[in-house]
């Protein structure tokens, strides 16, 4: 049985606690809680493990937490490391950490500087990402772009207007900031791949891909693409790579 609380909950050291109705939650031991959450927030900068569902409007994870059911996280930040087991929806996510869900998410924004893996569709009205991300459904997107900082891949993508931009930027020339993603996420080549690519405006650099189709499409550097499909315009750029390309 659940219990309904309308108070603060702070939850230290080692425990284990039902389920529930709180105000604002604050992990900072080690908790398990079994059964499903409802709170205006949650943080964590312990280890919490939360066996049912999560609906929170603002989440910040800074630990460790991992959630078995579906997470309904309102404003949601992850600077540590966040498993989710179900699908996981939000209005703002920024993961500057590691975020991992076994589950569908639904975004109006999203903003990846660290590293993220979806094992489902990704839908988000605007996506950009400077860090590792990995798509395994389709990443369907208004706004997308991208810089990649390491492996980046998504099974298709479609949108208006997608940008991939070859890595670079003021943060990029800090020595500190490149080592960490180094120790965080290896030194794998940077770039995009994926299999297929849809939308209004399309303007790659750093990308793999088997079919891009669009209105107008850019193919910049670094870019090695099967096939082209485009209505409006074609510009191929540097030593982008176009196997075939026809005007449909």
């Amino acid at each position: 049985m659940t219990s309904t609380l309308d108070n603060d909950m702070k939850f230290m050291g080692e425990s284990t606690h039902p389920g529930g109705h709180f105000r604002d939650i604050a992990v900072m031991g080690r908790t398990r809680v079994d059964g499903d959450v409802v709170c205006r927030s949650f943080s964590c900068m312990g280890e919490a493990q939360v066996r049912g569902s999560l609906q929170s409007g603002r989440t910040s994870i800074m630990g460790q937490t991992r959630v078995g059911g579906p997470v309904d996280a309102g404003d949601f930040s992850v600077m540590g490391r966040m498993d989710c087991a179900a699908a996981l929806r939000a209005r703002k996510l920024s993961c500057m950490g590691e975020l991992d869900v076994r589950g569908q998410v639904d975004a109006e924004t999203a903003r990846v500087f660290g590293k993220m893996t979806v094992q489902g569709d990704c839908n988000v009205d605007e996506f950009r990402s400077r860090g590792i991300f990995e798509v395994s459904g389709l990443l369907s997107v208004d706004h997308l772009l991208v810089r990649p900082h390491g492996p980046c891949r998504a099974g298709e993508i479609g949108g208006a207007r997608i940008e991939v931009r070859r890595a670079g930027g003021v943060l990029d020339r800090i020595p500190l900031v490149g080592w960490m993603r180094s120790c965080l996420f290896g030194g794998s080549r940077s770039r995009l791949e994926v299999e297929s690519i849809e939308g209004d405006d399309v303007s790659l650099e750093d990308t793999t891909a088997k079919v891009v189709r669009g209105a107008r499409i850019r193919i910049g550097r670094g870019c090695r693409v099967g096939v082209v499909e485009y209505r409006d315009s074609l510009r191929q750029e540097d030593d982008g790579e176009v196997g075939d390309s026809r005007r449909v």
